[in-house]
């Protein structure tokens, strides 16, 4: 695994802060100004039902400081006016396609894009304006890395200020510390470079969450990434997150965590962390599904109340297996061996049930 320094030192190295900003010099010393020359960003939107939110992604994309990029929105099957929406705006290309997932409209949209670089948004979130710029300034003088990540903040339904929280240094390398915890938290930060794809392939269709987390760990396990400190986007909390889902989240994780499964076995830090991903995990999950029921409890909203306490009793079956896996681990680490029931059948398992959104 090849990690590459903090952005911070590729600027103390002699790198220039833009990659192109009027007339700044290139990584190579030489005056770029026209936008020919310049990378293509390619901004993907899925969009699934959010046509509210939509608007607000597309304008963030286009109030961008860095001006080569194109707006690609993917309509995976909506029934409300998604498409009617992107038709507004006369630079974005609107791919239609019948409902078939996050991932599939992700790949969808990559496979749309031109662009040299990519970033995913999702359709109820926002970039900020220097986000394009922050993550191309990220990439300068190393040609290795593969992908940058940075940092975004909560913001509630309505467009306000939520809960903001600091960026969080790495404890160790980037592979072992995904394992851990997504330290990434938020795949808008993220700015790809567009041959990572041509190697380890799209986002998983299988699974129906954590599918970005998934790509982030195939990739970092055998190439150099990056990250930097700027707040390049805003997370929408709202109760059609999918976070709320955590019965859905879980799965999804304990999933991406047992496809890791095969190159961990064997080496005790990486199964120590592989353990801790599983308990940090089955914990954080919950947490904004029990914000909202708390919420929804206190405001006598009957119904919404139900759905919640719903998802919080299919969220303890998968708690369960979370908890005999995390048992199994630790009898691994501390005999050096497996114990006689097979450890890694409750993540096999979570792989099938992630296969299915209400198993």
């Amino acid at each position: 695994m090849r990690v590459s320094k903090p952005c911070g030192d590729a600027h103390d190295a002699g790198a220039s802060d833009h990659y192109v900003s009027g007339c700044d010099a290139d990584v190579s010393g030489h005056c770029v100004s026209d936008l020919d020359l310049a990378p293509l960003i390619s901004v993907v939107i899925p969009c699934y039902n959010q046509a509210h939110y939509l608007g607000e992604a597309i304008e963030s994309v286009l109030a961008q400081t860095y001006p080569h990029y194109e707006i690609i929105v993917v309509d995976d099957g909506s029934t409300d006016t998604t498409s009617e929406v992107a038709s507004r705006y006369p630079d974005v290309r609107c791919v239609r396609q019948s409902n078939a997932g996050l991932s599939a409209a992700r790949n969808a949209g990559l496979k749309a894009s031109r662009g040299q670089f990519l970033v995913f948004l999702d359709a109820d979130d926002r970039l900020l304006a220097d986000a394009l710029q922050s993550g191309l300034n990220c990439f300068q003088g190393d040609p290795e890395c593969v992908f940058v990540s940075g940092h975004y903040r909560h913001i509630n339904a309505d467009g306000s200020a939520r809960m903001q929280f600091p960026q969080r240094q790495l404890e160790v390398g980037p592979y072992q510390t995904l394992l851990q915890r997504n330290y990434i938290g938020m795949h808008a930060t993220v700015m790809y470079r567009r041959q990572i794809f041509e190697i380890v392939g799209g986002f998983a269709t299988s699974l129906q969450s954590c599918e970005d987390y998934d790509m982030y760990l195939r990739i970092v396990r055998n190439h150099s990434v990056r990250r930097h400190d700027r707040i390049v986007a805003e997370y929408r909390s709202h109760d059609a997150s999918m976070s709320m889902d955590a019965a859905r989240m879980l799965r999804g994780v304990m999933a991406t965590l047992a496809a890791q499964w095969r190159y961990i076995n064997g080496d005790p830090a990486h199964v120590r962390a592989y353990r801790t991903g599983i308990r940090i995990n089955r914990r954080s999950v919950r947490v904004p599904l029990i914000s909202y029921l708390r919420g929804s409890l206190q405001a006598r909203r009957w119904p919404q109340a139900g759905r919640f306490l719903w998802t919080l009793a299919r969220y303890l079956l998968v708690w369960l297996h979370a908890v005999w896996l995390d048992a199994c681990l630790s009898v691994r680490l501390i005999f050096g061996k497996s114990p006689p029931a097979d450890s890694a059948q409750p993540a096999r398992q979570a792989v099938r049930q992630a296969k299915s959104p209400d198993s």
